[in-house]
């Protein structure tokens, strides 16, 4: 025969007056905490069990917040050899769970639970909190230590636009785990300190209002990456000034801006090493990890499929720091226009992506379809690495390169170069591949105009002399002559019709100094044509005493050739209208001349 022992019953002794009379199942829960045993009240239909689903829940799986928060305040002491923890699975809690400003030492795990009420841990000092796959109103932790890990796990919080997750200057000395969690209202963990790493995985946080946030982790500092692959968010993702102690990855995120029009904030984000803005691609199975959490299920295989990064608003990192690459590869970024005046009225075209003063120590990837229609406004940026635009596809979008410096150089297809361009100040070292100045210079042509960025057709000197100081730097000075020769013709169509007549006439004549053979052919066609000229009309002997005989060859080069003297003007001279052909071959002559010595000193000169 087998004896059978039973848990004793708590003594009404044990239990404060203010908690009443304790339920079973809260009798249950009380039994358990001292050696931290699992209490699961789920009935083993997995529909019926599922949070969304508490309303069916039966009397007995109903649990007061204040007899769990009893017990990790310390009413029951942990039995000797063990940890005291409260550890319950598919509960029905009611009533407010308020640990604020408390000490906790027990760890506590609440999995598949639904909350009638908030859950406050205010400036509370915990033990490691598993809330994974729960249904929460709101949950409160501002200022909270949590020593340990934090699990939001498949969490579900229907909060307020103003509160949901207020975790602001919350320190968590492990990982913050909110994979999967669907929140309604406002995610906040400004100044948060988490020591491991942040993960927002396939999470949907959404906030409607007008100017709502998503997420505010304005300040945060992350020890390690912040995951957040596949995240869906309605309203601003807001990380301004944050710290990333390793990678940040939004890769096949889905970000919808607010009314102001930004999706993402990230002014002085600082990331130790790479930042993703990438497309993803799912994994074929999904496995559970955790066996025992009801949200999650190991699912069949499926199909790989590309899921692209999409922002609808501005993705803002003016003065970011990113140590390693910036990847946009396959991304989609979509402009939006906001209200620019007072009446309401006017509207104002955002850049699709704000990235002015920031600094890349790695290589800014824009490839692999990346595709945009809006400004992509690198202004002052430094990127230490190269510029990849290889096979981008936003032939509508404008590129601001205004003042930024590529160290590696350009990575590009000729065709990959939107078709608006803000190229003024611009540095590089080098491009990918060999093209010659004829096909470079067309990008040149893209710019912009000054107050009219939707028309192209605009002058800036600067980028046709970087463009010849890259083609000079590689030997090339013919390559070179060329874009300085295009520069010269692009800075005439922007003068008035009357200005660009002489300037006509120096380029038909050298090429504005940088043809000089068209020079040099010149002046031996002037010299003959003249001689032919000279040689058909008759000049005037000046002195009667001297006998020497005409020569038109040495007349004509006497005066085409400037610093070369023949003395064929002082003997012979002309009037009328060859005493002005004369005049006329004079001034060519000096211009073909300097011309001509400009051009070998360049040759002379030349690196």
């Amino acid at each position: 025969m087998v004896t059978m022992t039973r848990t004793p019953v708590p003594k009404k002794s044990d239990v404060p007056l203010r908690l009443g009379r304790l339920t079973a199942t809260e009798q249950r829960i009380w039994r358990a905490f001292p050696r931290g045993e699992p209490v699961d009240l789920r009935t083993g239909d997995a529909s019926l069990d599922a949070p969304a689903n508490s309303g069916r829940w039966g009397a007995d799986r109903v649990v007061r917040g204040e007899v769990i928060a009893a017990l990790l305040l310390g009413v029951r002491p942990a039995a000797p050899g063990a940890v005291g923890a409260v550890r319950i699975v598919g509960a029905r809690i009611t009533g407010e769970l308020s640990v604020g400003h408390g000490q906790v030492a027990a760890p506590l795990l609440l999995r598949g639970c639904c909350f009638d009420g908030a859950v406050n841990l205010d400036e509370a000092v915990t033990g490691s909190i598993d809330l994974s796959g729960s249904r929460l109103t709101t949950l409160s932790a501002y200022g909270a230590h949590v020593r340990g890990t934090l699990s939001l796990h498949g969490t579900v919080v229907n909060g307020t636009s103003e509160l949901a997750v207020r975790a602001d200057g919350i320190t968590v000395d492990g990982s913050l785990d909110a994979d999967e969690v669907a929140v309604t209202g406002s995610f906040s963990l400004i100044n948060a300190v988490i020591g491991g790493q942040v993960t927002f995985n396939s999470a949907k946080l959404t906030n409607s209002s007008p100017d709502g946030k998503s997420l505010t982790a304005g300040g945060m500092r992350v020890g390690r990456s912040l995951l957040a692959r596949e995240l869906t968010a309605v309203g601003e993702v807001r990380l301004p000034g944050a710290h990333i102690g390793s990678a940040l990855l939004l890769d096949g995120a889905t970000l919808t801006g607010g009314q102001d029009g930004s999706a993402f904030q990230g002014e002085g984000l600082t990331v130790a090493s790479s930042a993703y803005f990438r497309t993803s691609v799912r994994t074929s199975v999904r496995a559970s990890v955790h066996k025992d959490r009801p949200t999650e299920s190991a699912s069949t295989n499926e199909p790989a499929e590309p899921v692209r990064f999409t922002a609808t608003g501005t993705v803002r990192l003016v003065g970011a720091r990113i140590g390693g690459g910036l990847y946009f590869g396959g991304a989609k970024l979509t402009r939006v226009t906001s209200p620019s005046g007072g009446d309401g009225t006017a509207t104002k075209e955002r850049p699709v992506l704000a990235a002015s003063r920031m600094v890349v120590d790695g290589s800014l990837y824009f490839d692999e379809k990346f595709s945009t229609d809006g400004e992509l406004r690198l202004t002052g940026t430094r990127i230490t690495g190269h510029l990849d635009l290889r096979d981008m596809d936003s032939p509508d979008a404008l590129l601001t390169l205004y003042a930024a410096t590529a160290v590696g150089g350009v990575r590009d297809d000729l065709d990959s170069w939107p078709r608006r361009l803000n190229l003024d100040g611009f540095t590089y070292d080098s491009f990918s591949h060999y093209l010659d100045a004829r096909q470079r210079i067309g990008l040149l042509t893209r710019q912009v105009k000054r107050g009219a960025p939707r028309e192209t057709g605009g002058f800036r000197a600067q980028p046709y002399e970087q463009l010849a100081s890259y083609y000079r730097g590689l030997g090339n000075d013919g390559e070179a002559r060329t874009v300085l020769l295009a520069k010269q013709r692009a800075q005439r169509r922007q003068l008035p019709w009357w200005q660009r007549v002489p300037s006509h006439l120096l380029d038909l004549l050298v090429g504005y100094g940088y043809r000089p053979l068209r020079a040099i052919a010149w002046a031996v066609g002037l010299l003959a044509a003249a001689s032919v000229y000279f040689a058909q009309v008759k000049p005037q002997h000046v002195s009667t005493e001297d006998h020497s005989v005409f020569n038109p060859v040495l007349f004509a080069a006497d005066h085409l050739v400037p610093v070369i003297h023949f003395g064929q003007p002082e003997v012979w001279q002309y009037h009328g209208a060859a005493a002005v052909v004369t005049v006329v071959l004079t001034v060519l002559g000096w211009t073909l001349g300097i011309a001509i010595a400009a051009a070998a000193t360049r040759t002379l000169t030349r690196s």
